[in-house]
């Protein structure tokens, strides 16, 4: 029986596209003040350079075409703005209820990747910490995902054993991984950047379209022995 789920944050809980649109924001915000011109214009510039080349030098590139010099200095301080902007995000429909849901019978933690200080701004805005038992940041405990020992712990913080835990994530090259490492169940949730591609060495015990119609399928697996 499944008793303790342990559950990724990004692209699984909210949509991180729009933690990247909110940090973005904030640094337009910033460089706007530098370069006197319209917030908006900024980020409508800033955005067209991420959709068309990704993050890598979306900063350099915005302050080039409004004329002011990317210095290194300058380039760190907006990095800084950015990671500690607080976000504004919200989880994805009918997630909030369905964490409560399955609290009443399971035990649960998040298991987050990525740089501490980002991930608790976003637990912060999503207020999930209220709704979980634990969240464990792979980073702080310089664990990076699909390193299996961070759901080991959160496993141990929930005192479940590895029969009765299930890792759920929408990134098979994160979450199965690990959870296959660890000897860990696995649900994979079809949302988020990888939801379409297809992971053959990495397949998980069940898959779902959303967290929200996991939640069936969860206690469905209760029944496997």
């Amino acid at each position: 029986m499944v008793r303790a789920l342990l559950i990724d944050l990004d692209d699984t809980l909210y949509d991180e596209a729009s933690y990247v649109r909110s940090g973005m924001a904030a640094v337009a915000r910033e460089i706007a003040g530098l370069a006197g011109a319209p917030v908006a214009d900024v980020e409508a510039l800033m955005l067209e350079e991420l959709a068309r080349n990704g993050r890598g030098k979306v900063f350099d590139v915005a302050l080039e075409r409004l004329g002011v010099a990317p210095q290194p200095d300058l380039i760190k301080g907006l990095v800084e703005a950015y990671r500690d902007h607080r976000p504004d995000i919200t989880l994805w429909p009918g997630v909030r209820e369905t964490l409560g849901d399955l609290a009443r019978d399971h035990r649960l933690a998040i298991v987050t990747d990525g740089l501490g200080l980002m991930q608790r701004r976003k637990v912060e805005a999503l207020g999930v910490e209220a709704l979980v038992e634990t969240v464990v940041y792979c980073w702080e405990l310089g664990w990076p995902k699909p390193d299996p020992r961070p759901y080991l712990k959160a496993m141990e913080q929930l005192g479940g054993t590895p029969a009765e835990t299930l890792v759920v994530g929408d990134n098979p090259g994160h979450d199965m991984a690990a959870a296959q490492a660890a000897g860990l169940k696995s649900l994979r949730v079809r949302t988020g950047r990888f939801a379409a591609e297809t992971f053959p060495n990495l397949t998980a015990d069940a898959e779902a379209d959303s967290f929200v119609a996991a939640a069936p399928l969860i206690r469905r697996l209760e029944t496997v022995s």
